[in-house]
């Protein structure tokens, strides 16, 4: 509803401009978006049905893609496209349906039109009309070896190295770990022997490192990162070691729900909730309830593989 809603707004206000001839670039204020939306929603429930936010839906289609923010909080439908998860599944992004865009619509299944981001099944013939499609971060991940990702990452790092952080202020994350199921128990105060350890500060706001180790000593200094770019090395910390977590999923006739916290890399994070039929941001605990339909289930769990993590049915 509210991909429909900005899509509309913005050629609303493309024809208003054309019509004036005003040469200034054109876009939608979250406001306008956010009011339509409630406006719509408002007169389709009841005032008893669950409270939610209009600005943080327009904020999940951004980083799904659909929605571009070209800043002072002013949006545009960003392009259609398909943009692949896996070798089978793939995604319609953007503003428009995939019919109205340069891209073709063969090759492709029906949308699965319970989930958020619009997922197709991607057919046996998908790759003679390809030559269009967005990868993911994910498929480029799934689809490259340990150590071309360990390269990529790499290209990715600051130029500089910065002074390694006090050892008494600082815990690093042991990968191999076999009795922590979850990564909050990973983190531990002595260096493990594995080639690189990502670090991080004890105290918050937290600072995060990536270190070269020899024999579990740190070599001199190491590199800065942010949390999302100290992510993707957890992960491949993880699958060199065949470390996995564990999320609980409760499985239904109707599909399963299960909560995902705030630990993922941004691209796993926007894929899993692009498979969702609903999702419900959880601000306390810092994460996402999502409830999955049967059909993109198996979608699910493949993401959820390819970023360490094994969902137990309760």
């Amino acid at each position: 509803m509210a991909r429909v809603v900005a899509t509309r707004l913005y050629a609303q206000v493309k024809e208003e401009a054309e019509n004036k001839d005003v040469s200034q670039p054109v876009a939608v204020h979250k406001a306008a978006i956010t009011a339509q939306v409630a406006k719509i929603f408002g007169s389709l429930y009841e005032e008893t049905a669950p409270q939610f936010s209009e600005s943080w839906i327009v904020d999940l289609l951004v980083q799904l893609g659909d929605l571009g923010h070209i800043g002072h909080g002013y949006y545009i439908p960003r392009e259609s496209r398909i943009v692949r998860l896996t070798n089978g599944w793939g995604r319609i992004a953007g503003g428009l349906p995939i019919e109205l865009s340069e891209h073709s619509d063969k090759g492709i299944g029906s949308v699965l039109d319970c989930t958020v981001g619009r997922l197709v099944q991607l057919l046996r013939d998908f790759e003679e009309f390809d030559q269009d499609t967005e990868n993911s971060v994910i498929y480029d991940w799934l689809t490259s070896t340990d150590k071309n990702k360990y390269a990529q990452l790499s290209s990715r790092l600051p130029v500089r190295k910065v002074s390694s952080p006090p050892k008494e202020a600082t815990v690093f994350y042991n990968a191999g770990f076999r009795r922590g199921r979850k990564r909050s128990e990973r983190w531990h105060n002595k260096i493990p022997a594995e080639p690189f350890v990502v670090a991080r500060t004890v105290m918050r706001p937290y600072h995060y490192y990536l270190m070269e180790t020899n024999n579990g000593k740190c070599c001199e200094g190491c590199f800065e990162l942010e949390k999302e770019e100290a992510r993707p090395w957890i992960l491949l910390a993880e699958k060199m070691a065949g470390t996995m977590n564990e999320l609980q999923i409760k499985q239904g006739n109707q599909g399963g729900t299960f909560y995902l916290p705030d630990m993922l890399p941004e691209a796993w994070t926007s894929g899993i909730l692009a498979c969702a039929s609903s999702v419900t941001e959880e601000k306390e605990k810092g994460g996402w309830m999502v409830e999955v339909e049967p059909e993109a289930l198996e979608l699910v769990m493949i993401l959820l593989r390819s970023a360490n993590i094994h969902l137990n049915s309760i």
